[in-house]
């Protein structure tokens, strides 16, 4: 199974929040991660979802040590996704 970092951007594949972007919050098994989107999932109350479920990207949050330490906020978070995507275009172009 493909190993997600905290600070990861992914996209989910299933359910229904098909299409949205996430950040990797903690990988907690092989199976499972947390993701938070600042908005509807805040640092405070992350999803839980399955990794099959989940398009991952190659780029992140570059200080992935505030994910790490658990110190990252809902207005980080929604910045950071906004600059991800906004980099070089949507991360579809790439996979």
């Amino acid at each position: 199974m493909v190993e997600l970092k905290p600070g990861q951007l992914v996209r989910s594949l299933a359910g229904r929040d098909k299409g949205k972007h996430y950040l990797v919050l903690e990988e907690l098994n092989d199976k499972y991660v947390l993701l938070v989107d600042g908005r509807s999932r805040p640092a405070s109350r992350p999803k839980r979802k399955n990794k099959i479920h989940l398009q991952h990207y190659d780029r992140g949050v570059d200080d992935r040590a505030i994910f790490q330490e658990g110190r990252v906020t809902d207005s980080q978070v929604v910045r950071f996704i906004s600059e991800l995507l906004n980099k070089t275009g949507t991360p579809d172009e790439e996979v």
